[in-house]
């Protein structure tokens, strides 16, 4: 059973936005579905996903300066403060022998959703009314 299922709600009308949002998706739900497992293939795949998360928050802050984002300061903070926080959590799953925490997975939770729903979508809109769906 995943973490999360990708769903139109997800959705925020940039294509290259959408398939990092995708493929980070894939490596939650790949630690998710090992998480009873342990050991140093989770710890690889925490630290994939932490990778993917650096490429997609520095791709997704050019797109945003790309379009001229108003709000692109405040957002890059958020950015590094979520990159802080998985830090966080990585060193303590990388302590606990490749064993992540619920409040790891509730963390996953809130950041993919949230932060897709509620704060990626600002960009979205300030690019839909720029002009048509974006493929960037």
């Amino acid at each position: 059973m995943p973490l999360m299922n990708w769903d139109q709600s997800l959705d925020i009308g940039v294509d290259a936005m959408n398939r990092d949002h995708k493929q980070l998706l894939d490596v939650m739900n790949r630690i998710y579905d090992s998480r009873d497992k342990g050991g140093p293939g989770i710890n690889a795949l925490v630290k994939q996903l932490g990778d993917l998360c650096v490429r997609h928050f520095k791709t997704e802050e050019a797109f945003m300066q790309s379009i001229a984002f108003p709000d692109f300061v405040a957002h890059k903070r958020v950015h590094e403060r979520l990159l802080a926080k998985y830090g966080e959590f990585a060193a303590q799953i990388e302590a606990a022998q490749g064993r992540p925490s619920e409040e790891f997975f509730q963390f996953l939770r809130l950041w993919l959703a949230a932060h897709i729903k509620c704060i990626d979508i600002k960009y979205s809109e300030h690019n839909r009314k720029r002009g048509a769906r974006s493929a960037a």
